[in-house]
């Protein structure tokens, strides 16, 4: 990870509450998520970022529940190419093949909110952790936290988002 002070952008709107991302973390220890980061970085193999065809989700197979895969497109556009079953579950449906738009059409806001934080990874190519409640699909009490990876693409641009998710319940007097 790169050295510094890691960039740090909270959402202040009230649908959108509690969610927060930081570019670069310094430090990571989440289980799922540590491990994925784990394998991105070896798997960078002494270049700024590894390509998609490095990356090869069964080999991280305890974990593939978590992962997902995002296309960067044209006109700040992202397209879900793989989400996995515990994504799925937690969200109570499967964005596969939807972009970011499609998904949150009726949240203009929260859509807003992760356009800006996918942005975020595919500008800096630097990994982003995301978190907040669930608020977008009323799991106020689950609390969702997500590495980005960015991936280049046949040049060294971010071309497609790789990284995982994992949940946890938030108690009810923890005031998310």
């Amino acid at each position: 990870m790169a050295g510094g002070t890691p960039l740090v952008v909270s959402s202040q709107a009230k649908v959108l509450r509690g969610l927060t991302y930081v570019v670069d973390p310094a430090r990571l220890s989440q289980p799922v998520l540590r491990p994925v980061l784990d394998y991105w970085e070896r798997k960078r193999d002494g270049q700024a970022l590894p390509r998609r065809g490095d990356i090869d989700p069964f080999e991280l197979k305890p974990y593939l529940r978590h992962l997902f895969l995002i296309e960067v497109l044209p006109d700040e556009q992202f397209r879900y190419r793989l989400v996995g079953s515990e994504i799925t579950e937690r969200y109570g449906r499967n964005s596969t093949g939807k972009t970011v738009h499609e998904i949150y059409a009726a949240q203009p806001g929260v859509g807003q909110w992760v356009t800006q934080m996918l942005l975020a990874v595919a500008r800096s190519a630097r990994p982003v952790l995301a978190s907040g409640p669930l608020t977008a699909v009323n799991k106020e009490h689950i609390l969702s936290e997500s590495l980005h990876l960015p991936l280049a693409d046949e040049g060294d641009r971010v071309g497609m988002i790789f990284g995982a998710a994992r949940y946890t319940r938030v108690s009810p007097h923890r005031g998310v």
